[in-house]
């Protein structure tokens, strides 16, 4: 019994040694090293590039060259209805929807750690043949389980997590 507890404290802590890795690998990959400059990204200069015309307005066609701003997110952005976004409007955005994608890792990370701990701590289940997923706190559970009732307690254990809006369970039953 020691052991088995020893054993599953030793996997939670690789768990979330993982998933903070994973997110800091997700974060490089986000930005641009050479444009970090004092920790924040210099909204201002990608709004001077993508400022073709020289006007200080970036049309919808010019703003589309910055794969956040589709037609519906130019929309958004566009606070004063004149069909184009000034350098306010577009760094102002711009950085809304950065801290929004950042909130939403973390939030995943954090589903897929709990649901990792929760599995581990799970009786019936063997823990290091489950793998977890989240995106956008959907949760899929991929591996290999013993029984059809595992798979299916698997699947109740993590839906009942805080932040899981729906669990894809393709767990599979060892013959």
């Amino acid at each position: 019994m020691k052991k088995t507890n020893t054993l599953k404290i030793i996997m939670v802590t690789i768990s979330l040694t993982f998933g903070t890795s994973s997110f800091a690998a997700y974060g490089a990959d986000t930005f641009d090293v050479d444009q970090v400059k004092e920790g924040q990204i210099p909204y201002a200069a990608e709004f001077t590039k993508l400022d073709t015309t020289g006007d200080e307005l970036l049309s919808h066609s010019e703003a589309a060259k910055d794969k956040i701003f589709t037609r519906k997110h130019f929309t958004k952005a566009d606070v004063d209805n004149d069909g184009t976004l000034d350098k306010n409007e577009y760094v102002t955005y711009k950085t809304a929807s950065e801290k929004s994608n950042a909130k939403r890792v973390v939030s995943d990370s954090v589903i897929t750690t709990k649901a990792k701990a929760k599995i581990l701590s799970t009786k019936d289940l063997k823990s290091l043949q489950i793998s977890v997923k989240t995106h956008q706190g959907e949760v899929l559970l991929s591996g290999f389980v013993d029984s059809v009732a595992a798979k299916e307690k698997a699947e109740e254990v993590v839906s009942k997590i805080e932040g899981v809006k729906s669990v894809k369970n393709s767990l599979e039953v060892k013959s």
